[in-house]
């Protein structure tokens, strides 16, 4: 339970200890495929350690990065990355490490019967909603060189744990201009 730590921290041990019954822990290879786009989502799941990051592609196999992950870290809960049960998303693991995961409904029943495990499940799903809402709006609102700084505020460390290319589809930008951004605020 220990690399679980750092992600139930806020529960009580003996609702920590009903979460972690629950999990399904494994081992993940770089390049391993969590989840993809289309296919069923049922599960819940918690990076514990490595990175990983989403995307969306297009009919003509073009990506979209949507979400990076550098664990311990929870996934983007499955009813913010699914549509009537099939995901929207692809998840890819870039780095080795170690998942665990969780059948969303079983989660969701515990959820239910537990007001702790409750309050953590709604405590991860409203900070996914202030991410989510905060790199829409820096999309949106700022020029290259201020979503890089946005970026580095609110992703500390990730500039140099993710490759560049998929930091510049997160930014909504061309790895080119990235690279400009990154030159003009050194």
């Amino acid at each position: 339970m220990q690399e679980l730590q750092p992600l139930i921290a806020s529960l009580p041990p003996n609702a920590a200890a009903i979460l972690d019954q629950q999990l399904r822990r494994k081992a993940v290879s770089q390049g391993e495929t969590l989840v993809d786009q289309g296919d069923p989502a049922k599960d819940e799941i918690l990076l514990l350690c490595g990175t990983a990051a989403a995307h969306i592609s297009d009919p003509d196999g073009r990506q979209v990065c949507t979400a990076l992950y550098a664990g311990p870290q929870i996934v983007t809960p499955q009813i913010a990355r699914a549509k009537d049960g099939r995901s929207l998303v692809t998840i890819e693991v870039l780095t080795a490490g170690t998942i665990a995961r969780i059948d969303a409904d079983v989660l969701q029943d515990q959820m239910v019967a537990d007001p702790d495990i409750r309050a953590w499940g709604n405590a991860a799903l409203h900070r996914e909603l202030v991410a989510r809402g905060a790199r829409d709006w820096a999309l949106a609102a700022l020029p290259a060189k201020d979503r890089l700084a946005w970026f580095r505020q609110d992703y500390p460390r990730a500039e140099a744990r993710f490759p560049h290319h998929l930091i510049a589809a997160f930014l909504g930008m061309t790895p080119v201009t990235l690279s400009r951004a990154r030159h003009s605020t050194r």
